[in-house]
């Protein structure tokens, strides 16, 4: 009880400064020159329902900010604020039970010779729900976004035989009879888009009366956690099941296609909904909160990521250029689908082109080094990946001499294209006279030659029938490794 009060009186007190801090009047000045721009801060002050993190900047470019969070005038003396680190304002639980906490930041800009500016006053309350606690709300037409008490997100599509239920967070309530108000009575089908714990984490309440979809290299975990919760093992092996790649679910009016994202997990999936160019991806192709700040997690991917973006132009194939939004884990709002792919495939390629050149710390985890594409305070869909820095190159970055895609006019590779797999076929109509053929290469500075002429990296390339094979040379930039993909070429 003690721990309750001191929680509430903190809060309160904290949420009081606005009425105590006159008292302090402004900071000593120091120097004589101009005065410095007072500090500002994002997001500005606000209430948020789970932990935030604040940015502090000033425009003054040799300026430091100094700051307080408890109540005092920033000085000199105070702490310097570090911009390549944030400033975390956390929730507070008792049990399930959520409290309201109070923060205030307060911060001056001091650089020797020049004036210190005013004092900027930062006020944020962090308003947690009870872990038990579910809000929701229709983000587009037919799709309910759901949201635990982390701020979680889950998605409820509704059918005419039967409702589609995306993810199911990591909360502590009685989701099931919380969606039911939504349903109309309808039974829920579930898919996970990975095994993470803030994606299964209520699996255990529908699993008795409804199948449950997962990418089968994730199937251990779903099992894992359905065990721990007392389920049976019959229940289990009858209604968990393998998600593969081109897999349909139909929920009555239309289905949706799972396709294999594997990258983020082993098993991650992503569903499309054709009908709406709806795309829900979880985890596999990352989050991009603009102010925890959120990234696509890929620091514990043992492979490198040339890998993990030849997926990415396969699913992107299979798509077509119709992805109208992605709803992700973790963000607020839909994405806009096409342009936030773009610069997923824009952050992948200054990877494979620049290596550690194009790298910076990450917010979060801090330790971390990411890529960024995009400003996360102006540009909804900007995207950050965190690297596993020893695994994220397939060479070093001057001797990359690998392709990432082969694309060619009216045909189909087989089997479908994978980096480690060099010789391919296709099939063409007996009549064809040409094809083109278009090669993504991992670095954009490799040299391409195609059947021995000079090609344009992700540009198509015509050659004239017949013949019997296409060799793509690939030569890395410094000139020392050249990979060599072959494709055969039939004739119905």
């Amino acid at each position: 009880m003690d721990k309750i009060r001191w929680v509430i009186f903190a809060a309160m007190a904290v949420l009081a400064l606005p009425a105590a801090r006159a008292q302090f009047g402004p900071p000593p000045s120091q120097g004589s020159g101009p005065k410095l721009p007072a500090p500002t801060a994002f997001p500005p002050s606000g209430t948020f329902p789970t932990t935030e993190s604040v940015t502090l900047f000033e425009t003054d470019p040799g300026a430091t900010i100094h700051f307080t969070m408890d109540g005092s005038m920033p000085t000199a003396k105070s702490p310097a604020y570090d911009p390549t680190q944030l400033i975390f304002l956390t929730g507070i639980y008792e049990g399930d039970h959520g409290f309201k906490a109070g923060y205030t930041i307060r911060a001056v800009a001091i650089e020797d010779g020049d004036t210190n500016s005013d004092v900027s006053d930062f006020e944020y309350l962090i308003d947690r729900r009870d872990r038990t606690a579910y809000v929701s709300e229709e983000v587009l037409p037919g799709v309910r976004m759901v949201r635990d008490s982390d701020n979680d997100k889950m998605f409820l599509i509704k059918g005419t035989t039967k409702c589609l239920l995306i993810d199911s967070g990591l909360g502590r309530g009685d989701l099931k009879t919380y969606l039911s108000q939504f349903t109309g009575g309808l039974p829920i089908e579930v898919i996970f888009t990975h095994n993470h714990g803030d994606h299964i984490g209520q699996a255990d309440q529908f699993i008795r009366d409804s199948v449950e979809h997962i990418g089968e290299p994730d199937r251990p975990g779903l099992e894992r956690l359905l065990k721990m919760r007392n389920i049976p093992d019959d229940v289990i092996a009858k209604n968990v099941v393998s998600a593969h790649d081109g897999d349909r679910v139909d929920i009555g009016g239309r289905s949706v296609v799972i396709y294999a994202a594997p990258g983020h997990t082993p098993g991650s999936i992503v569903i499309y909904d054709e009908q709406t160019g709806n795309l829900f991806t979880g985890d596999a192709f990352g989050s991009n909160s603009a102010t925890i700040p959120d990234a696509l997690w890929m620091q514990g991917t043992q492979t490198s990521l040339d890998i993990y973006w030849a997926v990415i132009k396969s699913a992107r194939a299979k798509f077509g250029p119709n992805v109208k939004y992605i709803m992700t884990g973790h963000n607020d709002r839909p994405l806009a689908g096409e342009t936030y792919l773009d610069n997923l495939e824009s952050a992948l390629r200054s990877l494979m082109d620049k290596g550690d050149a194009t790298l910076i710390p990450s917010y979060r985890p801090v330790g971390l080094r990411q890529v960024v594409v995009g400003d996360r305070l102006q540009d909804p869909n900007w995207i950050a990946i965190n690297v596993n820095h020893d695994k994220y190159l397939p060479a070093p970055v001057d001797q990359i001499s690998g392709l990432v895609g082969i694309t060619v006019t009216g045909a189909t590779l087989a089997p479908e294209f994978k980096t480690d797999v060099k010789d391919y076929s296709i099939s063409l109509p007996a009549g064809a006279k040409s094809i083109d053929v278009t090669p993504d290469p991992t670095s954009s500075r490799s040299t391409i030659t195609v059947n021995g002429q000079a090609a344009d990296a992700g540009k198509p390339h015509s050659l004239k029938l017949p013949i019997s094979k296409v060799e793509i040379d690939v030569k890395s930039p410094d000139g020392t490794q050249t990979t060599t993909f072959s494709v055969t070429v039939n004739r119905k």
